[in-house]
C-alpha cells in the first residue's frame, strides 16, 4: 500500500508498519526477544500478530512457552524464501479436509515420539512423499 492509499485509508505509514521495537513494553521485548533483529523487517500485520501472541504468553503452560520460544528462534533463522515456503505449506494444510489434517497430526505425534536414532533412520528412507524430496523440509508451522 502506498502512502496515498494509507492516508486515504486513514492510517499513517507508522500505524501501518506497527510499533517499532523500542515502543514495545519490556515484557513484550522479553517474550519476543528471538525476533528482535528481524523486527524492523516484519510487516505491520505480522508485528501485530506477534504482539497478540505475546499478550497470551503468560497464560501458556511452561511447555507451550518453551515451544513458542523455540519456534521464534527457528523462524528468525530462516531466509525469506524458507518463510514463504512454510507459509505456503501452512495454507495448504489449512485447506485440507479436517480428517486429513487430523491424520497428518497423528502421524506427526507418532514421529515426535520416536528416538533420535529412529528419526534419523526414517529420514534416510527414500519415499515419494514431497517432504522427502531434495530441497523440501518438514515443518509443523
Amino acid at each position: 500500500m502506498g502512502l496515498a492509499a494509507e492516508v486515504q485509508a486513514g492510517k499513517s505509514p507508522k500505524e501501518e508498519r506497527g510499533p517499532d521495537w523500542a515502543q514495545l513494553s519490556p515484557e513484550q521485548q522479553r517474550i519476543l526477544a528471538p525476533l528482535a533483529e528481524e523486527w524492523p523487517k516484519i510487516e505491520g500485520p505480522r508485528r501485530n500478530k506477534w504482539i497478540g501472541i505475546a499478550r497470551h504468553y503468560p497464560q501458556m503452560t511452561p511447555q507451550q512457552q518453551e515451544r513458542l520460544q523455540s519456534r521464534m528462534k527457528q523462524w528468525a533463522s530462516m531466509t525469506p524464501e524458507q518463510r514463504a515456503q512454510v507459509r505456503d505449506r501452512y495454507k495448504k494444510l489449512k485447506a485440507m479436509p479436517p480428517e486429513k489434517r487430523e491424520a497428518i497430526h497423528r502421524k506427526w505425534k507418532e514421529y515426535e515420539g520416536l528416538t533420535e536414532e529412529e528419526k534419523k533412520r526414517l529420514r534416510q528412507v527414500p519415499t515419494t512423499h514431497p517432504a522427502n524430496q531434495p530441497g523440501k523440509t518438514l515443518t509443523r508451522d
